[in-house]
C-alpha cells in the first residue's frame, strides 16, 4: 500500500464490525465514515435473531452455522459487553410433518436442535396459549440489540485508533483508471489505497457513479416494538411461528418482525403493527396490557440471488464490498474472513461462493 489507509463507507453493524476486526490486526490508518450516526440506519431496524438458515444450500447452511459459532466467540472476546441473550429459539411450521422435517434437516447438518412435546413447550413458555404437538428448540441461537452491539464495537475500534467520521456523506469513489484513490465526501476529499463499501443499499448509487450496476435492491421489512405493564414477562424466548415472530428485548418490551406488504397508506408499518397486535395477545396469557410503541420500515440490501456479496469489485484495484441481507448474523464471521483479504490479500476460500463475479454479464462483475 502507498499510504496505508483504508476507508470503510457505512458504519452500520457490518462496517463497524469490520473496523473493529481490522483495528485488531492492521497498523495503518482506518477511517470509518457514515452519512448519519453509527448503527442508526437499517441496523437499528434489525430483528437481530442470531440463527442458522433453513432450506438453503449446504455451503450456505454451513456458513450460517459457522457464523453462529463466531458470535459465541465474539461474546467471549468482548467479555460479555454485547449483552447477547442466548435464550434459544422456539419455532414450528404450518404442519407437524413440516416441523419434523425442519428438525431433521437441522440435525443432519450437525446443528443442535431439540424436538419439544406440547408439555415441554409449555414448561419453557408457560403463558403460551397455542401449543402444537411438536415444536423445535434451537438451544444455541440468540438475539442481540444491534444498536448496542454496534456502539460497543465502535468504542473498541476507537480505542484501537480507528478514525470515525459521522454525519459525513460519501458522494463519490475517486479513481484513476482502475486504481482507487479514495472518496469525495460532504466534508472534502479523503485519499486512501483501499475503499470498502459496507453501506447497504447506499452502495448502489455509489457504484452507479462508477458506471457499474450492482445486482442489489432494497428489501423492506417491518420492525415493531410493543410495550406492556405485565409484572411477569410472558415471552421468554425467540418465538417464530406461521403467525408471528417475536422476542423479548426487556422486561416490558417485545420486538416483532412483520412482512412488508406495499407502500400503499393502508399497508403502513403502523397499520401492519396494529393488525399483528391481537394475534400476539391471543397467543400469550397476561398480555392484555400490550400496546404499540413504534413501528418502522427498514430497507435491507438484497442481492439478486439472496446470497451475500463479499470481495473485490470488478477489476478495480483497492475496491472491496460486503453486502448481506442477513447482516447481523453473518457480520462477525464475514468480517474476520474479509480482514485477511483486505489486509494481506490472502483469498479466503469460504468466501468464494459469494463473489460478485457469480452474476451474469450486465451486472457489475
Amino acid at each position: 500500500m502507498k499510504n496505508n489507509k483504508i476507508i470503510i463507507v457505512g458504519a452500520g453493524f457490518v462496517g463497524t464490525t469490520l473496523a473493529w476486526c481490522l483495528s485488531n490486526h492492521y497498523k495503518g490508518e482506518i477511517i470509518l465514515i457514515d452519512k448519519g450516526q453509527a448503527g442508526n440506519g437499517v441496523t437499528k431496524q434489525a430483528f437481530a435473531w442470531l440463527n442458522v438458515s433453513y432450506g438453503r444450500s449446504d455451503a450456505y447452511s454451513k456458513l450460517r452455522q459457522q457464523a453462529l459459532n463466531e458470535w459465541h466467540y465474539l461474546d467471549k472476546q468482548t467479555n460479555g459487553k454485547l449483552k447477547i441473550n442466548w435464550s434459544g429459539a422456539i419455532s414450528w411450521q404450518e404442519t407437524e410433518s413440516a416441523t419434523r422435517e425442519f428438525i431433521n434437516v437441522h440435525r443432519e447438518s450437525g446443528f443442535n436442535i431439540k424436538a419439544l412435546t406440547k408439555a415441554e413447550l409449555q414448561a419453557l413458555e408457560p403463558q403460551l396459549t397455542i401449543l402444537p404437538e411438536l415444536a423445535a428448540f434451537a438451544t444455541e441461537e440468540g438475539a442481540v440489540d444491534p444498536l448496542h452491539a454496534t456502539q460497543v464495537l465502535l468504542q473498541e475500534a476507537l480505542n484501537n485508533g480507528v478514525t470515525y467520521l459521522p454525519e459525513t456523506e460519501v458522494t463519490n469513489i475517486n479513481h484513476n483508471g482502475k486504481q482507487i484513490l479514495g472518496v469525495t465526501t460532504s466534508q472534502g476529499i479523503i485519499c486512501a489505497d483501499q475503499v470498502v463499501l459496507t453501506a447497504g443499499v447506499g452502495a448502489i448509487s455509489l457504484m452507479e457513479k462508477l458506471g457499474e450496476q450492482l445486482p442489489l435492491s432494497a428489501s423492506p421489512s417491518v420492525i415493531v416494538q410493543y410495550q406492556h405493564q405485565a409484572v411477569t414477562p410472558f415471552v421468554h424466548h425467540i418465538i417464530s411461528t406461521p403467525d408471528m415472530e417475536v422476542r423479548p428485548i426487556s422486561g416490558t418490551t417485545l420486538l416483532a418482525a412483520e412482512d412488508y406488504l406495499s407502500d400503499r397508506p393502508e399497508h403502513s408499518a403502523t397499520y401492519i403493527a396494529k393488525n399483528a397486535l391481537p394475534v400476539i395477545k391471543r397467543a400469550f396469557i397476561g398480555s392484555d396490557s400490550l400496546c404499540l410503541e413504534n413501528a418502522s420500515v427498514g430497507l435491507r440490501p438484497m442481492p439478486e440471488d439472496e446470497m451475500p456479496i463479499v470481495g473485490k469489485v470488478a477489476d478495480y484495484r483497492g475496491l472491496y464490498m460486503i453486502s448481506m441481507h442477513v447482516a447481523i448474523t453473518l457480520a462477525p464471521l464475514i468480517c474476520r474472513l474479509a480482514q485477511e483479504e483486505i489486509i494481506n490479500d490472502i483469498e479466503q476460500t469460504a468466501l468464494n461462493p459469494y463473489r460478485l463475479t457469480r452474476f451474469a454479464s450486465g451486472s457489475c462483475h
